[in-house]
């Protein structure tokens, strides 16, 4: 039986955490299991090559499930509607 998946990555953008900064990237990816399980989302801090360690990912990160990825797309989506007419209002 074969294990492990194939990652590609969908979307990053520089940490900007104290710890991270200049030295990783968040980045989502799609991790596709070799074998008969779903693709599952990967959200994930990725060490840069600037790290001492260089290149590759942590363990600082979530798999999703594609319903889970569904549900916090909703939650976001909605989070960001209440946040943008909290600013409409203060304005």
């Amino acid at each position: 039986m074969a294990r492990g998946f194939e990652q590609t990555i969908r979307w990053r953008v520089p940490c900007t955490s104290v710890r991270w900064r200049g030295k990783a990237e968040v980045v989502m990816s799609v991790a596709d299991p070799i074998g008969n399980s779903p693709a599952m989302i990967d959200i994930r801090t990725r060490r840069t090559i600037e790290h001492h360690k260089g290149e590759g990912f942590t363990k600082e990160g979530v798999r999703l499930t594609q319903e889970d990825a569904m549900s916090l797309a909703k939650a976001l989506l909605h989070t960001l509607e209440e946040l943008r007419e909290t600013n409409d209002s203060d304005k």
